[in-house]
């Protein structure tokens, strides 16, 4: 601004000297050549100018390309931004859901392992009784032949069925002498089974008995259960490990409607009794009872 200024005073010097008065010839050529350098000079700066305003418009141009390219980018960038933070709320949320299902199959796992345990338990369970059936009918085998007594499975357990007519006279309680010499021979058997218990329990027929000892069928298969008990426990059979009780006819084989079907329901059963961990899923009622 301060060379367009000097530039502007020489001019107007010139033309006051140049209608301020007569000049020279030599003076006004040398005026004239001053304007033409003034002119040439002003045409030179306002090229100059023109062409750094094209450059200052272009590095403006480049600044607005450059500040709508860093918006794109920002906005861009924040797009960016809001997905992943959407990604990052839907991976919580799957985070979520994957820890509740490694929970869920957890606990199927754990519940998969008890039911195997339980199966385990219950198969070994179940060897054992068979093993335990073969043992009884192999020492048992020479009084099976002879009629003296059966090995059954009845209601899902197992047992020895002898005849009452075989062990005791009718109406009576006392154990006869030939069948002794049977049950001293069967407590040893039942002896060598130290971890199960017995229950003998006497069976009657239908035919009613009323007496001052026994008023009823009730007392009668009861004592004949308790006798057999007794003798049991004099040949071997550990007294904890064995009781007694009395159905009466409440739990016959047949009907009582023959004199042969009345004798197969009387009759005296020592049955081994089922043990707890044989039990399908009685651990399972427990812990929903308590």
């Amino acid at each position: 601004m301060r060379r367009d200024g000097m530039m502007l005073g020489s001019a107007a010097l010139a033309l006051s000297l140049a209608f301020g008065g007569c000049v020279t010839s030599g003076t006004h050529e040398k005026v004239l050549m001053e304007l033409d350098a003034t002119k040439k000079e002003l045409a030179n700066t306002k090229d100059a100018l023109s062409k750094e305003q094209q450059a200052l418009k272009g590095e403006k141009d480049a600044r607005a390309a450059e500040k709508a390219e860093l918006d794109g980018k920002l906005l861009a960038a924040l797009n960016q931004g809001r997905q992943l933070e959407e990604n990052l709320a839907s991976m919580s949320m799957k985070v979520g859901e994957l820890k509740g299902e490694k929970s869920k199959l957890t606990d199927e796992q754990q519940a998969l392992v008890a039911q195997v345990e339980e199966l385990r338990k219950l198969r070994a369970a179940a060897e054992q009784r068979m093993a335990d059936y073969r043992s009884l009918l192999e020492k048992l085998k020479k009084m099976m032949d002879a009629g003296t007594l059966q090995v059954k499975v009845r209601n899902g357990m197992m047992l020895v069925q002898m005849s009452s007519d075989v062990v005791f006279a009718p109406a009576a309680t006392m154990i006869k002498a030939e069948a002794k010499d049977a049950l001293v021979e069967l407590a040893q058997t039942l002896a060598s089974f130290t971890d199960r218990r017995f229950l003998v329990i006497g069976h009657s027929d239908s035919t009613p008995i009323r007496s001052a000892r026994f008023p009823s069928n009730w007392e009668l298969s009861t004592q004949r259960a308790v006798e057999v008990v007794k003798l049991l426990v004099e040949s071997g059979v550990k007294p904890e490990n064995i009781s007694a009780a009395g159905w009466a006819e409440f739990d016959p084989l047949v009907g009582n409607d023959t004199p042969e079907n009345r004798t197969v329901n009387r009759r005296v059963e020592i049955i081994f009794m089922p043990k707890i961990d044989e039990l399908p899923g009685f651990e399972e009622v427990l812990k929903k009872g308590s």
